[in-house]
């Protein structure tokens, strides 16, 4: 039998979150094999709050009298007076009774305004929850949550945070630190012989929060990507699309690589013999493929990369300072890409093995 499995995702905002899913998605696989259908409760803004003005019905509450008979025919008065979005994704009036479990796949955004109703039908429908990958431990209002945020969490069968902070801002719920699921975005990987083409991953200030980094870290990659092309094989990777312009102007004769669809990052990847950038999940993508990156370190969040075994650089970094971090990785990157393959192999061991004690597989 088919388990439905309601996810916490966004789907077509930050293609990190989707590498998280597909990453979580894979570890599930090899508890359940291919007996899940994932849905998927979408947080994007322009789904779930945020660009309001686009669409006011989404908070209009109706009171009304109607006679059955008159919509006969015409699809009912639920889709006469749907309210909200027509994406596929989980819709609010779905019956929860359909759902066999919920899963939180990663993100800081795992409480708040727009997940409020996947906490009601969790809690509705006493549905088994897990938590994978987890982060922001150093988000300042979690305290004041709402209730049913701690409910489930004190009832969710496993809490895994991806950095130490979260682990310990959770603690009263028993969640441990793992690396963060995205390190399985891909199911294959290969080992990395030598470094020929290098990736480096672009994110600009001029994007919308959430999706954007500091103009100081801005300001530093371009720089430093200017003078890597200059020294090394070469190519841009942009996550979103509103990126594609200001990388274009910038950094003109560098090749960029873009898709709509997340999946296509992990061919995009693959490519590239080394990693380098400040998207966190860019890195675990690579790490998932069996390729080394290096993290440069921007905010909260860069503690991530921990787990995917990646070195790491503080913005500002002079460049013959990471030019010799490369050649240094470049020289052991087959080893370096071993040691990471066996490191994603074991973290997965662990997730099953607690997994399958915990939902009782």
């Amino acid at each position: 039998m088919k388990k439905n499995i309601l996810i916490s995702t966004t789907r077509q905002w930050n293609p990190g979150d989707e590498f998280i899913m597909m990453g979580s998605i894979n570890i599930l696989k090899k508890i359940f094999g291919n007996t899940i259908n994932p849905i998927i409760y979408n947080r994007n803004p322009d789904i779930r709050g945020g660009a309001s003005f686009r669409n006011k019905t989404r908070s209009y509450e109706f009171s009304y009298k109607w006679d059955r008979a008159s919509f006969k025919g015409k699809g009912g008065l639920h889709e006469l007076l749907r309210i909200g979005h027509y994406d596929n994704s989980w819709k609010d009036d779905m019956n929860v009774a359909n759902i066999d479990m919920a899963l939180f796949a990663g993100s800081p955004e795992w409480y708040g305004t727009r997940l409020r109703t996947m906490y009601q039908a969790i809690e509705k429908g006493n549905i088994p929850t897990i938590f994978l990958g987890l982060g922001a431990g150093d988000s300042v209002d979690f305290s004041n949550s709402e209730n049913i945020v701690d409910r489930v969490l004190s009832n969710a069968k496993f809490i895994a945070t991806r950095d130490k902070q979260t682990e310990e801002l959770l603690k009263k719920y028993n969640a441990i630190y793992m690396p963060c699921p995205a390190l399985f975005a891909s199911p294959s990987n290969r080992v990395v012989k030598e470094v020929n083409k290098i990736g480096l991953i672009y994110a600009t200030n001029e994007t919308l929060k959430g999706n954007n980094v500091s103009k100081k870290m801005h300001d530093y990659i371009v720089d430093l990507y200017q003078q890597l092309a200059r020294e090394y094989d070469v190519e841009l990777v942009c996550h979103y699309i509103d990126e594609i312009d200001n990388a274009k102007e910038e950094l003109p004769n560098i090749e960029i690589n873009y898709s709509y669809d997340s999946k296509d990052y992990i061919d995009i990847y693959n490519k590239f013999d080394l990693v380098i950038g400040g998207r966190v999940h860019g890195i675990g993508m690579s790490a998932s493929l069996g390729i080394p990156g290096i993290m440069i370190k921007h905010d909260s969040r860069s503690s991530t990369t921990d787990g995917f075994l990646a070195e790491s650089i503080e913005i500002g970094t002079d460049f013959d300072v990471v030019d010799r971090l490369i050649r240094r990785i470049s020289r052991d990157i087959e080893l370096q890409s071993k040691k990471l393959i066996v490191h994603k192999d074991k973290t997965m061991h662990k997730y099953i093995e607690i997994l399958r004690e915990r939902l009782q597989v």
